[in-house]
């Protein structure tokens, strides 16, 4: 069931909405009520989940388990990993991007131990 509203938008938004629902064929009023649902998550505090964070060094003949953490991500696995790898690189560490043969994704392993993998460089001091 739905509740009609009047919404007064500046004329900025309102442009950029039409544009966005022209290209994409969707209505304006299902893009607000996706935008209202994400501000309540976001609110709410539902969007969130803590997982294990695993930094792993890759070199080039071996891979070795560096650190791992606990970190609060958001629920939505691509948007978890950018958090995650922008969590290690404040630690000091150099991420390897996935287009430079890094490996940084989200796990699914049985019983539900997920965790992110965040693949880094060698520290040039050891």
């Amino acid at each position: 069931m739905y509740e009609p509203i009047h919404v007064r938008i500046t004329k900025k938004q309102y442009e950029w909405l039409r544009r966005y629902c022209f290209e994409n064929r969707v209505a304006q009023a299902e893009v607000i009520r996706e935008a209202l649902e994400m501000f309540m998550e976001a609110k709410e505090g539902t969007t969130m989940r803590k997982i294990e964070v695993v930094v792993i060094e890759a070199g080039v003949d071996y891979m070795d388990r560096l650190e791992s953490f606990e970190l609060e991500v958001s629920a939505d696995e691509s948007r978890a990993i950018e958090e995650a790898i922008a969590e290690v690189e404040a630690r000091g560490y150099t991420v390897i991007p996935d287009d430079q043969g890094g490996c940084n994704e989200y796990v699914s392993v049985s019983g539900g131990e997920d965790y992110i993998a965040v693949t880094v460089a060698p520290s040039m001091v050891k």
